[in-house]
């Protein structure tokens, strides 16, 4: 069925075409990429110590939804947790993926880890998903990115 004969039904069914998205989800669940889209217009925290990483570390949580990989970890079994959590205080003693990524690019993800290369492609790194200071100390929860200081 063309075009005109889908909106020939649409017409008659008397239904509204549901309207063409202004805002680019990422392919991720609304409430994850709207918590995004907030992160990038957040000022820094007030508790962080380490000031100057935190543009990087919404950078790199803006690149790795705009390149489809958290689309891919959820569908995977991540959780934003993995994905975009931190310690609780700013002593990184829990990492999720955009925190520890620290400029590099993901180059491969599975379910239980992402492969990351530096900008020369030279240096790889594995962020194991569940491994040390990436979710196995059971008196850290995690707090998301968004949420973190405020």
């Amino acid at each position: 069925m063309g075009w005109r004969e889908v909106a020939a039904t649409v017409m008659a069914e008397g239904v509204a075409p549901s309207p063409c998205p202004t805002v680019e989800n990422f392919g991720l669940p609304d409430y994850l990429a709207n918590a995004l889209r907030r992160l990038e217009r957040l000022s820094p925290p007030r508790k962080l110590e380490r000031a100057a990483n935190w543009q990087g570390v919404v950078a790199d949580a803006m690149t790795i939804a705009r390149d489809r990989w958290a689309a891919k970890a959820l569908a995977l079994g991540w959780t934003a947790g993995d994905l975009f959590g931190v310690g609780p205080l700013d002593d990184w003693d829990f990492q999720g993926l955009a925190v520890w990524l620290d400029g590099r690019r993901i180059v491969l993800l599975d379910d239980k880890r992402a492969i990351a290369a530096d900008a020369s492609g030279a240096a790889r790194s594995s962020f194991e998903r569940g491994g040390p200071r990436h979710g196995t100390q059971p008196t850290i929860e995690p707090v998301m990115l968004w949420e973190f200081g405020r």
